[in-house]
């Protein structure tokens, strides 16, 4: 048994390096378009390079002028829109520019960050750690007994940080909140605090946050804070062995059949070939930069910590990739889970009022889940009609944390009054399908 979780192992190794890989030689700087494509065993299709093209269709001129509408009306340089209805994609689309000053047009193949949405491919990593039996929900997360008891994490000031367990991380009720500022987002803080050179890592984040005081008990009730699900991403790897992204992209992505999702960069050097630009309100003001105290950046362009924020944060995608991905976790039949279902289940129970786990918000009539980072607004939904829809942006709104909402708002009402006009017997998921 041992010799054959050893060779397990070894596969698991031998696929994170191929596809690790193949991202390196995909991140071109020709100015060709070419998407990430790692490499994959499985039989499963990925989705294909999709153009606007494809989805110009007579059916869905009244949802372009609403999408239109509301990109003129909040001034929004760039957006893709993707759906779904029974585990097809229907429509994909891309909006306004992917790069204002080349006059680039947005094509649902451009990926985008996607923010907090990130958090619910975390979840699904952990609930995928918990079927394999590596993890269990109620596993202490920190002290010497805990999943994080290296030595850099084992001066805990407040003892109630004790007690945080995998499902506390999950729900957002470990005791932390963001009343003194988001440690995410507080590079030199960190640094001076702990003496330590900028950028600063992930575990000097979780070593800084453990030398505070805790503002609750923890689980008395959920406060949204990114804090948690950035150690999660570090459970992650302490109970794999594997980089975070390496161990989603084998559990999760290659399954599924979804090829261009990975951990985004800050600076526009950096972006991946059919990555968008970003763009921060109109009259927003520079920061120190997250690894130079001594320069100025633009929050969306090198002053977030955008890999760093990782598992909280840091994923970027196509709209058509994140669909397929809850595709790939939502309880219906029509495609495959990567998750059992009772896994599902405990993803969107509101257990106690408590917040879901990856989700942000759960009812009787869709799932939702939103994201929103400087240059970036994100909404996903899931609805009990059949219907999936992504919807990303790469420029700010004044409404922050809110847009997400008036984005959900806007395209499930387009989706319930359009939705009867349209077809459904093909599915652009399929390159074999053509009309």
């Amino acid at each position: 048994m041992k010799k054959v979780k050893h060779i397990l192992l070894l596969f698991s190794s031998v696929l994170a390096l191929a596809a690790l890989c193949v991202l390196l030689l995909s991140h071109k700087s020709d100015g060709e378009p070419g998407p990430l494509q790692p490499a994959s065993p499985f039989p499963l299709p990925t989705v294909p390079r999709l153009t606007n093209d494809m989805s110009a269709r007579a059916e869905f001129a009244a949802l372009d002028k609403t999408v239109e509408k509301f990109l003129k009306q909040w001034h929004i340089n760039g957006a893709s829109l993707a759906i779904a209805k029974d585990g097809k994609l229907i429509y994909a689309k891309g909006f306004g520019y992917a790069d204002v000053a080349q006059k680039r047009e947005v094509q649902p193949y451009n990926i985008f960050r996607v923010a907090s949405v990130s958090k619910l491919v975390t979840a699904a990593a952990i609930m995928k750690l918990v079927e394999e039996g590596r993890l269990t929900l109620d596993a202490r997360v920190f002290g010497p007994e805990g999943i994080l008891n290296d030595s850099v994490f084992l001066q805990i000031k407040d003892k109630r940080a004790l007690q945080v367990t995998v499902k506390n991380l999950l729900e957002h009720s470990g005791g932390w909140t963001t009343r003194w500022g988001d440690p995410m987002f507080m590079s030199r803080q960190v640094a001076s605090s702990l003496q330590v050179p900028m950028p600063v890592c992930v575990d000097d984040i979780i070593a800084f946050v453990l030398s505070k005081h805790m503002h609750f008990n923890v689980g008395d009730h959920s406060s949204y804070v990114n804090v948690g699900y950035m150690m999660l991403g570090r459970v992650v790897e302490k109970v794999t062995g594997m980089a975070y992204e390496d161990y989603v992209r084998h559990a999760l992505l290659v399954p599924m059949g979804v090829a261009n999702m990975c951990l985004g960069n800050s600076y526009p050097k950096d972006l991946y070939h059919d990555e968008v630009s970003y763009y921060d309100v109109w009259d927003a003001a520079q920061v120190m930069a997250f690894d130079n105290p001594n320069a100025l950046a633009y929050k969306c362009s090198g002053g977030h910590d955008i890999h760093t924020l990782g598992a909280a944060g840091g994923w970027v995608a196509s709209p058509a990739e994140l669909v397929r991905f809850v595709l790939c976790l939502d309880g219906r039949p029509e495609v495959p889970d990567v998750l059992t279902l009772e896994s599902v289940d405990k993803m969107v129970c509101n257990d106690l009022g408590y917040d879901p786990l990856g989700w942000r918000l759960v009812n009787p009539r869709y799932w939702l889940r939103t994201g929103t980072l400087a240059g970036t607004s994100a909404a996903v939904v899931r609805d009990t009609a059949g219907f999936c829809w992504a919807f990303v942006t790469n420029t700010s709104s004044w409404q922050g944390a809110a847009f997400p909402i008036k984005i959900a708002s806007t395209i499930n009402a387009a989706i319930a009054k359009e939705s009867p006009k349209w077809r459904y017997d093909y599915d652009l998921f399929l390159p074999s399908k053509k009309e």
